[in-house]
């Protein structure tokens, strides 16, 4: 217990020591010569931009204001949503490509197969059904993941449906004797991986979810 105690101590400590100082100039207009904030008033703060704030220490002069352009960028995407985010776009054009096969099939049967294809329907039409699935699958995957490497909860909730739905069909799949079985494990794995990185604590963290680690 001690022990992942201080574990998620020294994580929130990494966290802390790299966490960007808020700044007061946020939404000040900027003078497009120097590229410092102007007299606008900082939003929530009462002050004015080039006004520095009360009890600034010597040496710095009046109207001089912090430069924050020096400062490491705010809000970094994390290295696990950047892989979620490919792995979803990745599993989005795999399934792409499964629909186009399965319409392939249709079609080529279509032209190359039996005169009378009406004792075939049944099955044309499942092969239909699951291109199509692939096909929303796929978009939803492709769009979520965009979104989600962007900084937007929703992208995390579109791919984390997508990413079941997912799972689902590889069970499906599995349990089909005509597929090789790689096939879906591999998919599903990567739906796995994809689903863990999303819900990493510094992904949680970084869009918004869960409070920032505070000094204690």
């Amino acid at each position: 217990m001690g022990t992942a105690k201080g574990r998620r101590a020294r994580s929130d400590a990494r966290e802390l020591a790299t966490t960007m100082p808020p700044d007061p100039y946020r939404g000040a207009l900027t003078d497009p010569y120097t590229g410092r904030p102007t007299a606008t008033p900082a939003v929530g703060t009462g002050l004015s931009a080039a006004q520095p704030a009360a009890g600034a220490g010597a040496g710095v002069g009046l109207g001089s204001v912090p430069d924050y352009s020096r400062l490491p960028a705010r809000n970094r995407t994390p290295a696990p949503a950047v892989l979620a985010g490919i792995l979803a776009i990745g599993l989005a054009a795999v399934l792409g490509m499964f629909g186009l096969l399965l319409l392939a099939i249709i079609s080529l049967q279509d032209e190359y197969g039996a005169p009378d294809r009406s004792f075939y329907r049944g099955s044309d039409s499942n092969y239909l059904l699951l291109a199509l699935l692939n096909f929303a699958l796929g978009a939803s995957l492709a769009i979520g993941g965009i979104s989600f490497v962007t900084g937007r909860l929703g992208g995390r909730l579109v791919i984390t449906i997508a990413g079941w739905a997912v799972l689902v069909v590889c069970g499906f799949w599995w349990l089909q004797a005509t597929v090789n079985a790689l096939v879906p494990l591999f998919l599903a794995a990567a739906s796995l991986g994809m689903l863990a990185l999303a819900y990493q604590a510094s992904v949680t963290r970084w869009l918004g979810v869960l409070p920032a680690a505070q000094p204690e």
